[in-house]
């Protein structure tokens, strides 16, 4: 796994000082949220011309799609804003929606930001600066090869990296099928390989707080064990799968869990198929799998 990593080295977004940064958001009746953090994080960007925020409607009941319909006309006409929709799944599954977004992203540097999530003034221009050194950037605290699960913020899944390790590892684990540890197991999966990261300026990391009724409205299983050090609860059980797979050797993500399935892009009538990961990722790198002929606004 290094050796592919090291193949792909020098990553895309380090041959260029203007790399495109995705903030890829995954939402699931959270427009409440979006309506207050959307808006501050485009004018936080506004200067600059290298961003896009990739929105995945992961078959949301409340508005959010007449929302960004009505809102981001313009946006979306200039690449600013891409909206796809899954209006199939009536669960949410974290890893799954997750590795749609990123699929669908154009950027050579993808950022997982959660709907609550505010990023701050030119987050993107920091992300560009670090992962000049750095493979991977996380909100989530780093002690030795692992993520702390104690005092969590509401920010830990900010994970960010560049395209080529993304495809690479598999990206999130989709065997997580209830709610928490998939943005940190990204992280200490890339650490157990041997990749560097470092958490986020606390600067960067501020998001709207809520109770857990709202995380896991979606899911099964209701108790997270959020803020216990994975003692008990949803966490914990994730976290004791991967402990299963880790003494297994299991670090890559099988190919046919890497948010295969139908979505369609910016309201348009057709939709995109998004297959099983190639073995290889060869030059997967080079850009999202939608083409841009057919837009439809």
């Amino acid at each position: 796994m290094r050796d592919l990593i090291n193949g792909l080295e020098p990553y895309q977004c380090r041959k260029t000082p203007r790399a495109l940064v995705s903030f890829c958001i995954t939402c699931k009746d959270r427009v409440s949220h979006l309506q207050e953090t959307l808006p501050r994080n485009l004018a936080w960007h506004a200067d600059d011309p290298d961003v896009e925020f990739v929105i995945l409607n992961y078959n949301s009941s409340d508005h959010l799609h007449d929302w960004v319909r009505d809102m981001f006309g313009q946006l979306r006409r200039d690449g600013r804003v891409v909206y796809f929709l899954n209006s199939g799944p009536s669960a949410f599954h974290a890893s799954h929606a997750k590795n749609q977004a990123f699929r669908l992203a154009r950027g050579s540097i993808l950022c997982n930001l959660d709907a609550d999530n505010f990023t701050g003034a030119n987050f993107a221009g920091y992300l560009r600066r670090e992962l000049q050194t750095l493979d991977f950037l996380s909100g989530g605290v780093i002690e030795y090869d692992r993520i702390v699960a104690t005092n969590v913020r509401g920010v830990e899944g900010r994970n960010v990296v560049p395209r080529e390790s993304f495809w690479a590892l598999g990206g999130f684990d989709e065997d997580f099928d209830s709610w928490g540890y998939e943005d940190s197991n990204l992280s200490e999966r890339m650490m157990l390989l041997g990749l560097t990261g470092r958490t986020i300026d606390d600067a960067c990391l501020s998001c709207i707080d809520h109770d857990d009724e709202v995380r896991t409205r979606f899911f099964s299983k209701k108790i997270t064990g959020r803020n216990t050090g994975r003692a008990y609860g949803s966490c914990k059980d994730n976290y004791d799968l991967w402990l299963k797979k880790k003494e297994a050797g299991e670090l890559i993500c099988s190919p046919d869990k890497f948010g295969c399935g139908s979505v369609s892009r910016n309201f348009a009538p057709e939709t995109i198929l998004l297959g099983p990961r190639p073995v290889s990722v060869g030059d997967r790198g080079a850009g999202a799998e939608w083409a841009l002929p057919s837009e439809s606004f």
